[in-house]
């Protein structure tokens, strides 16, 4: 014991180190220009063997950083293409052998919402050289005339297997009772290029209107005792399901209510109109699982944070991220654990009453009892009735945090990216190695 805790204090006190030295560095990235840039739905993704760091933005905006994330280093503005389609909702992430992948919707026929193939599938395209080049991707989930839509993914490290999640509508936007929804599940064990037959994890189904009453936000996480689960928002309540065998076969009968989401995930902010407060979860090195997601009433909206230390089977009472007291509405949460240290880091915009929008970082070294919270970039008002998206992104790694945003000013979409690092290692900061090839056996 004596040995562990020494263990313990000195990986404490190396971090600390790290943290003394590291500071917030913010660099903008693009501004809205054309039909493929939207500047905004960003995702972030940093490489697992080396230093690189990746953004991903609506509809197809993919930007690579070798160095880091330096300010100076950035290669912006590739845009993807697939014969399946790039239609946004990108989402970034690593396996662990270095893999880059870049999941979004789909749109074969490239008529967007005028065209009957949109929304198709959920399709994912994968890098092995760091970005540069990309293979034309897999589809998931094709189910015609159903829609797929809003996606998210784990990687087991244990592993390798992809697990993605996501909802599938009847028929996207239809009002008529008849057209219902639900959260479906697609594994692959061949790194993206097969997957299995998609199923139904969810047993209440949903409208087909994209709110409240349809079930969304669906990101699966893999449980570090083996397993699977699947978080997603509907009707007022966080729900899950799990899978605790190899192949995610047999899955708990019921859905499983895990926790009261206030206002439930569809939320209107002044000069917003919509936003999301969909969850997020992580399991910590410790074993907690760890969930984050928005609520909102008539008084304004906060962030909320739950834990479970049983494996998903109960779970503590949702306790309010803090937030000064000018802040009105506290909404769209994005959340990243760093397994290294254990540490939780989640990103919110906070809004005053005068309607002055900023990004936050808040920060919990203790699994979520106490929190700081940084204010990151310059306030801005954004436009009523302009596009604005409705999430974002973060990612830690050893005392690292890379963060990316929307900011909007004047109607003008601007994707921000911010870090936490020390600059001083930018200049020694080497290109990652690209990952060799495996051999088809």
């Amino acid at each position: 014991m004596e040995t562990k805790l020494k263990t313990t204090l000195l990986a404490l006190a190396l971090n600390s180190g790290l943290w003394a030295q590291a500071q917030w560095t913010v660099t903008p990235i693009t501004k809205a220009d054309g039909a493929t840039n939207w500047a905004c739905e960003p995702s972030v993704t940093v490489d697992p063997n080396g230093k690189s760091v990746y953004l991903g933005n609506v509809l197809n905006q993919l930007h690579r950083n070798p160095h880091n994330g330096a300010p100076d280093a950035w290669v912006r503005n590739q845009g993807l293409t697939s014969s399946m389609g790039v239609y946004g909702d990108p989402i970034l992430a690593h396996d662990y052998t270095g893999r880059l992948y870049y999941l979004h919707l789909a749109d074969p026929s490239g008529k967007g919402r005028a065209g009957e193939s949109w929304l198709d599938r959920i399709v994912i395209q994968w890098s092995d050289d760091r970005g540069k080049t990309w293979s034309d991707g897999a589809g998931i989930g094709h189910n015609p005339p159903k829609d797929q839509d809003k996606e998210g993914i784990a990687i087991d490290p244990a592993t390798g297997t992809l697990n993605v999640s996501w909802t599938e509508f009847d028929a996207y936007g239809k009002k008529e009772p008849e057209f219902r929804s639900r959260i479906r599940f697609s594994q692959s064990y061949d790194r993206g290029e097969t997957w299995s037959p998609a199923i139904t994890v969810s047993k209440n189904e949903g409208n087909c209107l994209d709110g409240d009453q349809t079930p969304e936000g669906a990101i699966p996480v893999a449980d570090p005792l083996g397993g699977v689960a699947v978080v997603w928002s509907y009707n007022d309540t966080i729900w899950m399901n799990r899978s605790d065998d190899d192949g995610a076969l047999t899955w708990l009968p019921l859905d499983r209510p895990i926790a009261y989401q206030r206002g439930g995930w569809a939320h209107e902010i002044p000069a917003l109109g919509r936003a999301n407060g969909m969850p997020i979860s992580f399991f910590a090195p410790d074993g907690v699982w760890h969930l984050v997601f928005g609520e909102q009433d008539s008084t304004g909206s906060w962030v909320s944070h739950a834990r479970s230390t049983d494996r998903g089977e109960s779970w503590s009472p949702s306790r309010r991220l803090p937030v000064p007291d000018s802040i009105k509405h506290h909404f769209m949460p994005w959340f990243a654990l760093d397994a290294s240290t254990g540490a939780l880091h989640v990103l919110a915009y906070g809004q005053t009453a005068d309607l002055q929008t900023q990004a936050w970082v808040h920060r919990s070294d203790d699994g979520g009892k106490t929190w700081t919270a940084t204010s990151l970039s310059t306030p801005f008002v954004p436009t009523p009735k302009r596009f604005f998206g409705d999430y974002s992104g973060i990612v830690a790694r050893n005392g690292e945090v890379h963060a990316v945003w929307t900011e909007q000013r004047e109607g003008i979409n601007e994707l921000v990216y911010g870090r936490f690092a020390d600059p001083a290692n930018d200049a020694t900061t080497q290109a990652d190695p690209i990952p060799p090839k495996k051999r088809r056996r």
